[in-house]
This record gives structure tokens, sequence and C-alpha cells, in this order.
């Protein structure tokens, strides 16, 4: 008699799972910027990019651009306090 060997499979690898597409920011009210076009225009500023960088709020793979909306949001709000400083001595 014959008896079929069950092999366990390894629990799959959380990678990114966290992470959305970016347009995941306007699918949920209120949205951090009013279009994807003004977010991608904001991550030019290099404070917001080294905010989003060390809050490990954005990736890309595979060619796709994603973010993690709650790092994402923290990110944008504490580069609008750092400006609210810069800008009103």
């Amino acid at each position: 008699m014959a008896t079929k060997s069950k092999t366990k499979q390894a629990p799959p690898v959380p990678f990114l799972s966290e992470f959305k597409p970016m347009s995941w920011l306007w699918e949920n009210s209120p949205p951090i910027y009013p279009s994807e076009h003004s977010a991608r225009w904001a991550m030019k500023n290099p404070m917001l990019r080294e905010l989003l960088m060390k809050a490990n709020a954005v990736a890309v793979h595979r060619g796709r651009f994603l973010v993690h909306p709650e790092r994402f949001a923290k990110a944008a709000e504490e580069l609008a306090i750092i400006q609210a400083f810069l800008s009103h001595p």
C-alpha cells in the first residue's frame, strides 16, 4: 500500500506586504496630495525624499513604485512641520 508523503510547505514570506501602489493614496480620504502628479512633484523635494527614505515609506520592486501609506503620511506631515518653522521664523 503506497502512502502519499505529506510535505509541509513553508509559510509565505511577507515581502512588501504593507506597501501599496501609489494610486492607493487617493482611494481613501482625505488624500495627502491632490493628485499623483502633485505627489510625484513633491517627492522632488530633497527634504521629503530624505524623510521618506528614513521612514522606509517608499519602495520600487520590479519597476513598480510602491508606498507604505502610514509611513508616507507621517513623512509628509513631518515635512509640513519642518517647512512651517523654516518659512515662518
